[in-house]
């Protein structure tokens, strides 16, 4: 059995948030907190410097954003197991990431009990998603069988997205898809509320999970 400790660094803008978690997962776990970050950047700099085995990474990180910042640290170092935290997770963003390589997602509001039992999991191979968002996946499970895709996009919808993630500006999607400048707004918004994203960078992330 291996007795080392788990190497962790936690990211958070706030520091009592990053020192709350490492005193309970101190306390609770075979845990060395080898570094903190307040944003993305410190956090991919961490990352890079100490290459921890486990990041706790809270999906609200600026510079650059939670999503951007994910997406660098698994391309630069997909060894290292990241449990993202968030503060009004939803079972879209828990799936996405989930799907593109997170060890696990948790609400910030979790324990301290769940917070040391996702650790614990992780540290053995495990994936770990708290107990409301695991039910709420049924949900995304009857969305695929009605609709093909997890967020319940219809057919026209889906065809925005993708004609979104090709760079095609508004007026040429509708001159593509043959509809109005004001439909393809009105599809493009329901998109990024079914979805739960606020940009185009985040809906081609999206795309590649239909």
């Amino acid at each position: 059995m291996n007795d080392e400790p788990i190497r962790i660094v936690i990211a958070d803008s706030h520091e009592i948030v990053r020192d709350g978690m490492a005193n309970v997962l101190k306390a609770e776990c075979n845990v060395d907190v080898v570094g903190y970050a307040a944003d993305g950047y410190g956090a991919i700099k961490q990352c890079r410097i100490l290459t921890p085995d486990v990041l706790l990474m809270d999906l609200d990180l600026v510079n650059p954003t939670g999503l951007d910042t994910f997406d660098r640290i698994r391309k630069t170092a997909p060894d290292i197991k990241v449990i993202v935290l968030s503060s009004d997770a939803t079972q879209t963003e828990a799936f996405m990431l989930l799907s593109r390589g997170a060890a696990g997602f948790m609400p910030k509001q979790a324990t301290g009990a769940h917070f040391v039992n996702a650790m614990n999991s992780v540290s053995i191979g495990y994936a770990c998603i708290s107990a409301e968002l695991l039910q709420g996946f049924v949900d995304l499970r009857r969305n695929v069988s009605r609709t093909g895709n997890i967020y319940g996009l219809s057919p026209r919808e889906v065809e925005v997205l993708e004609q979104c993630k090709s760079g095609a500006r508004t007026k040429e999607i509708a001159s593509k898809l043959q509809i109005s400048v004001r439909t393809v707004e009105t599809h493009r918004n329901s998109i990024y509320r079914k979805t739960c994203t606020h940009s185009i960078s985040e809906l081609e992330a999206v795309s590649n999970t239909l």
